[in-house]
């Protein structure tokens, strides 16, 4: 084997001593020394630049962009909870809305089944009592008439219904004189009262057509009834009004001896309508047609005859007030008791004092 030689250091280089390492330093003052600066204005703001402040600690930075961040966490926190506390009331508000208008809706459910099956009633009245009007005894007959009185106070709209059957069933079982002369039967006598009581107020466009009916004697006055009193004695108690038929169309019929007092007939079709003898006293006649018929003996004391066609009609012993006529409607025609259609003079013996223009309750 060979021997590796080793490599021996070469000598290192050493730096001479200089001079200046024996120098000693200089500890004698400085017999010129610096000039000291004076703390003018801008030596001061250079101070004070040079000074860090507190606020410029970055310790104190951080900690109070901390303080930020917290407060907005803080702040952020109270909006989103106004916002979920406003999301709550609007949903709380809509559920509430909803309730509503299902309970509206369920209470109008309600409304209208009740309504239906009150008018499922109704019917069901109304075919038994229309049915019970052609039985053949008059005591079922008045049963039905009396049950569509009933409904057609239960069922205003019904109203103009039930007064057509009612004034059909008149024109049907009065279109003939009655035998031996007997008065209107109870039954049509029935059905006269109640067409003639009904509450015009819900008539809509019903009129009364009652042509060529015979209808002598009937009785639609105001009508009277015995009442006890307290100590045991009995009088008699008017109550009720008129009957109510305006525009009735009771052309030709046969009224002879009709009740007729206190009647509402205004604008009523009287054409050669048999009215002898009847009681007209206070009858409201303003408009009627009354040509032609047959006033022979009528009371027509205190009736409103403004504006009623009295022209061919026979006002023969007729009963009247003093220039009743005045402002009627006649002509030539017109048959009138002696002395009653004068303005002057003495009041005739068959004329009643006081003019029927005046009349109370017609102006």
């Amino acid at each position: 084997m060979r021997r590796q030689r080793r490599s021996r250091p070469g000598p290192t280089s050493v730096r001479p001593p200089d001079v200046a390492d024996y120098q000693q330093p200089n500890t004698e003052p400085n017999p010129n020394p610096p000039p000291e600066t004076t703390a003018s204005p801008e030596n001061a703001g250079a101070q004070v630049s040079s000074v860090r402040l507190p606020e410029d600690d970055p310790a104190r930075q951080a900690r109070q962009r901390g303080l930020d961040w917290a407060r907005r966490i803080e702040l952020g926190t109270v909006v989103v909870a106004a916002v979920v506390g406003l999301a709550g009331l609007w949903y709380s508000n809509v559920q509430t809305q909803q309730a509503n208008e299902q309970m509206r809706q369920a209470n109008q459910q309600a409304r209208d089944d009740r309504t239906l099956a009150k008018e499922g009633q109704i019917t069901d009245r109304y075919t038994a009592a229309v049915g019970n009007l052609g039985e053949d005894k008059i005591d079922v007959r008045l049963g039905g008439i009396y049950a569509l009185q009933r409904i057609m106070k239960d069922s205003h709209r019904d109203q103009p219904t039930i007064a057509n059957v009612l004034a059909a069933y008149i024109r049907t079982h009065a279109d003939k004189p009655s035998e031996k002369g007997q008065d209107v039967s109870a039954d049509v006598h029935a059905a006269l009262a109640v067409l003639a009581t009904r509450d015009t107020a819900y008539d809509d466009t019903f009129a009364p057509v009652l042509r060529s009916v015979w209808l002598p004697r009937v009785e639609l006055g105001p009508t009277q009834v015995v009442r006890q009193s307290e100590n045991g004695e009995e009088r008699m108690l008017r109550i009720g009004g008129g009957a109510r038929l305006g525009s009735v169309n009771l052309n030709g019929a046969h009224l002879a001896g009709a009740g007729l007092s206190n009647a509402y007939l205004v604008g009523a079709d009287l054409r050669q309508a048999d009215l002898r003898g009847a009681d007209l006293r206070g009858a409201d006649l303003r408009g009627a047609h009354l040509g032609d018929a047959d006033l022979r003996g009528a009371n027509l004391a205190r009736a409103g005859v403004r504006g009623a066609n009295f022209r061919g009609a026979d006002l023969r012993d007729a009963k009247l007030e003093y220039n009743q006529l005045d402002s009627a409607l006649t002509d030539a025609t017109t048959k009138l008791p002696s002395g009653c259609a004068g303005s002057l003079g003495p009041v005739p013996p068959n004329c009643t004092a006081g003019g029927g223009p005046s009349s109370p309750g017609y102006g």
